[in-house]
């Protein structure tokens, strides 16, 4: 075990990738980062190391004095034969996209809105929510925002940045009558933009003993299933976080596909099972089918023989009754086509 100081770490995170600590030190980058924010130690940016690959420089940040946390741990040396676990999907495809070229920076203000915030906000300058006192409200086929009227600029400049991360990675952003859908190629999320509520007991309103009334906390939600919501950090803001929005609605697509070609699969698989019994079950009513009529022109061959056999045996008879019994015969037997003329309305498998 390693003892490290604050300044230790500090100086460690601003020398070398969390990924490589990791490799050192039994621990995640993203256990590393816990602690340096745990020991109020400031971290490098998202996408500082790239940057610094590129030639750029930026300025490190001083150390804070005070700390409410440690002011050191103790670390294991990782050995050699032990690999450092890899991060999620989530936390990978959020430090890509941190650093693509995209506007995930939120601005102070609006420039250049989408034709959708525009009416979004003129909406949210007149319309308020009846169910939810103090709160304006968008119309139907219009971004789905409900907040306090004070959080309206914060909604529309960050649902303005989202849509236009949104396209920017070849997504739609759709506004139908039913909501809001990020449509990541044949995928719909469904999403929108809230001021969360805290329920309160009411005396003053008839037929109803509560209402939910805003609580100050904004939020973007990626309603359904999978389910996750973004909201203001202590470390960081809501604004801040539409890398980790874009990551996560465009692996919660990725789960949607991977779940309805499972289900596809299953289908294609039940139609062809369903189908084979079918084809059994015909198979098997034919074959029923087949032995009952074998086994019926067994029995009236049976009784042919027995026919020709007692006339065979009758020598006393005339010629007459041999023909009409031979004729007689012949009707019965399945293996023969004879016509009789008194008995062609009776059934040969009655007798």
């Amino acid at each position: 075990m390693i003892k490290l100081s604050r300044e230790e770490i500090y100086q460690m995170v601003w020398e070398q990738p969390m990924i490589d600590i990791a490799k050192k030190y039994v621990v995640s980058d993203v256990g590393f980062r816990k602690i340096c924010l745990r020991m109020n130690i400031p971290i490098p940016r998202v996408g500082h190391w790239a940057k610094m690959r590129a030639g750029y420089k930026e300025r490190r940040p001083g150390l804070p004095l005070k700390t409410k946390g440690e002011t050191f741990i103790y670390l294991e040396e990782r050995p050699p034969d032990q690999a450092v676990k890899k991060a999620s999907k989530y936390l990978k495809l959020t430090k890509e996209l941190s650093v693509e070229k995209l506007p995930f920076k939120v601005p102070d203000r609006l420039t250049n809105p989408d034709p959708l915030i525009l009416a979004a906000k003129e909406s949210l300058g007149k319309k308020k929510d009846i169910n939810y006192p103090g709160m304006a409200v968008t119309g139907k086929r219009q971004l789905d925002i409900r907040v306090s009227p004070v959080f309206v600029g914060r909604a529309l400049r960050f649902m303005d940045t989202l849509i236009k991360c949104v396209r920017a990675r070849g997504y739609r952003y759709e506004t139908l009558d039913d909501g809001n859908y990020v449509v990541i190629r044949d995928v719909k999320l469904r999403v929108c933009f809230r001021e969360l509520t805290t329920k309160y007991e009411v005396n003053n309103q008839p037929y109803q003993n509560f209402e939910w009334r805003p609580n100050g906390v904004i939020a973007f939600r990626l309603d359904g299933r999978p389910r996750s919501e973004w909201k203001d950090l202590k470390n960081q803001l809501l604004e801040d976080q539409l890398p980790k929005v874009l990551a996560k609605l465009e692996l919660a697509a990725r789960q949607k596909e991977e779940e309805e070609e499972k289900t596809r699969l299953w289908q294609q698989n039940w139609e062809l099972r369903r189908k084979e019994e079918a084809e059994r079950q015909m198979r098997k009513a034919k074959e029923l089918k087949d032995f009952k009529k074998l086994v019926k022109d067994a029995r009236r061959w049976q009784t042919a023989q027995l026919i020709r056999n007692y006339i065979a045996v009758n020598t006393e008879a005339d010629g007459e009754w041999i023909d009409w019994a031979n004729r007689k015969a012949d009707w019965i037997d399945p293996k023969m086509i004879f016509k009789d003329e008194w008995l062609s309305e009776i059934d040969k498998d009655s007798i």
